[in-house]
């Protein structure tokens, strides 16, 4: 008895061109977390441009709302992108539950960070969020492949070609 082993679905003209254009999936993923933190800081500072810096719920609220704006940018360039997936119902989960966690871990890093360095100008803000961004990044990189887009997400995409 043979298994019969599935060919993957044919890649889009976008996803031929990320993968020729960002080659390596490494790569793919820096490029996919560099367009969400433009997204993140842009959000941010602008949403901190109305609040009061020196409240530490106005920060958080300003965190949290760019991160949320991030991590749709974040889901679907990785999803399509670096994983060449399509969003499931599964991976969309996955994600969220996911990232919420991840988010816990940036606001808990963001006020560490920024309670170390005294940050209340826009500059010692953004540097602390570049720091507590870049423990995230570590979260994000090994989660992704294993939790969201692994083994079962690209089993799922295929299935529902």
């Amino acid at each position: 008895m043979s298994t019969r082993v599935t060919p993957p679905p044919p890649a889009s003209p976008t996803q031929r061109l990320a993968s020729y254009v960002l080659g390596h999936r490494l790569t793919r993923i820096a490029f996919a977390g560099a367009s969400s933190a433009v997204v993140d800081f842009g959000v941010f500072n602008v949403l901190m441009l109305g609040l009061d810096r020196e409240r530490t719920l106005h920060v958080l609220g300003a965190n949290s709302a760019s991160f949320g704006c991030a991590m749709v940018v974040n889901y679907l360039m990785n999803s399509r992108i670096t994983f060449g997936l399509r969003p499931t119902r599964r991976s969309i989960i996955a994600y969220v539950a996911f990232t919420a966690f991840g988010l816990l871990f940036y606001n808990f890093n963001l006020l560490w960070i920024r309670g170390v360095l005294d940050a209340v100008s826009p500059l010692a803000l953004n540097a602390s969020k570049v720091a507590a961004m870049g423990l995230l990044v570590v979260w994000n990189y090994f989660g992704y492949e294993r939790f969201v887009f692994g083994p079962d997400a690209r089993r799922a995409s295929r299935e529902d070609a």
